[in-house]
């Protein structure tokens, strides 16, 4: 039976211009369906740092804080892990209802502690007429402007209960 596992993937930073950095590494939690339960937030240099990353958020994964919330200027739905402070993974899409979004994000924590981890990379190139995503979470610079992320709006579990209730 297959499970779901992690697959890292060679790819443009979001901020990548012609003749900059080569590709940067990224991972990706996939489900046995290969559908994308989410991805990681740092790009990372060399694929041993990136399955590094990997092997600590599976073996940190008590000590995770998960949070949902919304992007105010689309109004759509998000999750992201944190641990210790810094976010790790975010959801790989956005989502137009809360309950989708907890549904997703319910599906990530369930695969995460014993997902496989694959070898190797994978090539990846992006559709060159699209604008480029904006880089993860975790400050630095996009094009040599200070960077600030999409705020997500932290909800408590309890404010969450209440909505679920209310919803069902």
């Amino acid at each position: 039976m297959q499970r779901s596992r992690f697959v890292f993937l060679a790819a443009p930073t979001p901020a990548h211009q012609p003749g900059g950095p080569a590709d940067r590494i990224v991972w990706m939690l996939v489900s046995p369906n290969n559908r994308p339960l989410g991805r990681g937030a740092v790009y990372h240099d060399i694929y041993a740092r990136c399955r590094e990353s990997v092997l600590d958020l599976q073996a940190n994964v008590d000590r995770i804080v998960a949070l949902e919330g919304t992007v105010p200027a689309s109004g759509h739905w998000s999750w992201r892990i944190e641990l210790d402070d810094m976010a790790v993974a975010l959801s790989s899409r956005s989502y137009l209802r809360a309950r989708e979004c907890t549904y997703n994000l319910e599906r990530f924590l369930e695969a995460l502690p014993l997902a496989e981890v694959v070898p190797g990379t994978r090539d990846v190139r992006r559709d060159r007429r699209r604008a480029p995503e904006p880089p993860p979470p975790s400050g630095g610079t996009l094009g040599g402007q200070p960077y600030r992320p999409a705020r997500l709006m932290y909800e408590s579990p309890a404010r969450r209960d209440l909505r679920q209730r209310d919803a069902g």
